[in-house]
């Protein structure tokens, strides 16, 4: 006859506690409970489990073979029911950039919990999200230029580029009078030199050259090194609003220069027809409401 799952259990917590009484704390009932079911258990197999010493236990020869397959069955058993756990709750991952996920929607999430708190959303960083891995995630927020915006994708928010450093860098730059100017000076950019490219293509100034400077992936690290002398950058509204309302960096011009680019949302097929989905889509689109022009 298969011993009773709740001798092997309490035999399982002795081995690993080596005491009786640590194993009675863990399960939650009396040391007479752990020893009257190993007891049984070792009448039933016709084994000496653990030798015993006082109050101090060790396992047998038998016993650390019987420890070894019951650690082995229970950790398959704890392991199932934490993943039926986690696939029981209703969870939405999405990926997103760093910097609208600080910029954008950090401050907009306690809206969504407080508007729906049996979604557990899980955000995952990422650069590029239009490049991950798909099946890992139910809703990607990616940025491209506008001319691109995927099929079958949902924009959220504009952004339009504009120059822009520390106050402290201009004046030690000295006077920057017109957009060739910045050709001369140090410039930062992020992921590639497109960004100053479109930029200077949009204020009307030709580069024969190819444009320096060092190529930086995360967008919060550019406005932190811009912020802190470092380099002229491109900034995207209007997710560097505070940064300009709280004078960590200054606009260069006033150009007023058309969104280029923007965020856009999209579901993975596979996710669409689960509810929670549905309704973290909803929200996102719904939050874009009346966003106009940044970049990620």
């Amino acid at each position: 006859m298969t011993p009773s799952l709740p001798a092997l259990r309490a035999f399982d917590a002795a081995a690993r506690q080596g005491s009786f009484r640590a194993a009675a704390e863990a399960l939650a009932v009396t040391p007479t409970a752990i020893s009257h079911h190993i007891r049984g258990l070792e009448d039933q197999l016709g084994l000496k489990l653990f030798e015993r010493t006082g109050r101090e236990v060790t396992l047998t020869e038998d016993g650390r073979r019987l420890a070894e397959a019951t650690a082995q069955a229970f950790g398959i058993l704890d392991d199932a029911v934490r993943a039926m756990r986690r696939s029981s709750r209703k969870v939405v991952r999405l990926a997103a950039g760093p910097i609208v996920t600080a910029r954008w929607l950090m401050p907009r999430i306690s809206d969504f919990w407080q508007s729906h708190p049996e979604i557990e959303l899980e955000v995952v960083p990422t650069y590029q999200p239009g490049l991950l891995d798909r099946e890992n995630v139910d809703i990607v927020i990616r940025w491209e230029r506008l001319s691109e915006m995927p099929e079958g994708a949902v924009k959220l928010l504009e952004l339009s580029p504009v120059a822009i450093a520390s106050d402290d860098l201009v004046a030690r730059l000295g006077p920057i009078n017109a957009p060739e100017d910045l050709l001369h000076l140090p410039l930062l950019h992020q992921r590639n030199h497109w960004g100053w490219l479109d930029w200077f293509t949009a204020m009307g100034v030709r580069v024969d050259d190819a444009l320096r400077g060092p190529v930086f992936e995360d967008a919060n690290a550019l406005l932190r090194g811009a912020a802190a002398g470092q380099g002229l950058i491109v900034g995207w509204l209007p997710l560097i609003d505070q940064d300009l309302a709280e004078g960590r960096v200054v606009r260069l011009f006033d150009e007023a220069i058309a969104p280029t680019h923007g965020y856009f949302v999209e579901q993975h097929s596979a996710s669409q027809t689960r509810r929670e989905t549905r309704t973290a889509m909803a929200w996102l689109i719904g939050q874009s409401a009346g966003d106009t022009g940044g970049r990620g």
